[in-house]
């Protein structure tokens, strides 16, 4: 795990400034559910969000308190259990739609809800539109995904269920364990915070994940 947090370390050793996100404290984070799915658990391990799926799926979000560049993520994190995607199938794909973790970007736009949207939208669509200021929207949330198909890395995707998810796989994981998410955008985003999605549900899957940090690279 040494190696993990040097490597991570050495990603930001650029005139940019690192942020961490607190990783020891529930309370700037959000968790959400869907309607008809058990949601995760989620608590606070050794300094360390701690996210149990049991046929389950949530998305935890962190808000920034005013909209932020950022030029670069690096994740560091440790996973444990069975994510279970049937033989033969695609990850991502109808019935393998799980991820140990897909780590997400609310990037600003100037996309609102009008009034009638807002009266059938989904709890998560407008807990999202919520992230941005009065005066201003969302464009999507980017989504920097693992994978456990090798052949599924550098391949990017709008979710077909909606273009507000765009994703794009990153890490190959190919056995549980410490692993390293890093990623440099070709130019800074405008943010508005974070949302994070670990999903078993479409799968049955049980496994955990341990978010030991999360650290923002801001030009």
């Amino acid at each position: 795990m040494q190696k993990l947090i040097v490597f991570s370390l050495l990603f930001f050793v650029t005139p940019a400034m690192a942020l961490d996100v607190p990783v020891d404290d529930l309370k700037p984070w959000t968790l959400l559910s869907f309607n008809n799915i058990q949601p995760n658990t989620v608590s606070v391990d050794n300094d360390a969000l701690h996210i149990s799926v049991r046929d389950s799926a949530s998305p935890l979000i962190y808000q920034f308190n005013e909209p932020i560049y950022i030029s670069g993520v690096a994740i560091i994190a440790t996973w444990s259990g069975e994510l279970r995607i049937p033989e033969g199938a695609t990850e991502g794909d109808e019935n393998a739609d799980d991820f140990v973790l897909k780590f997400g970007i609310v990037e600003a736009g100037g996309r609102r809800l009008n009034w009638f949207q807002r009266r059938i939208a989904a709890d998560w669509i407008k807990e999202l539109y919520k992230m941005a200021p009065k005066d201003s929207g969302v464009s999507r949330i980017n989504f920097l995904s693992t994978t456990q198909q090798q052949e599924q890395l550098g391949i990017s995707r709008t979710h077909p269920l909606s273009d507000l998810l765009h994703e794009t796989r990153i890490v190959y994981l190919n056995a549980p364990g410490p692993f390293v998410m890093t990623h440099e955008f070709p130019a800074p985003v405008e943010a508005l915070g974070l949302w994070i999605s670990v999903d078993g549900d479409n799968t049955g899957s049980n496994f955990d994940l341990h978010l030991e940090r999360i650290t923002l690279q801001v030009p």
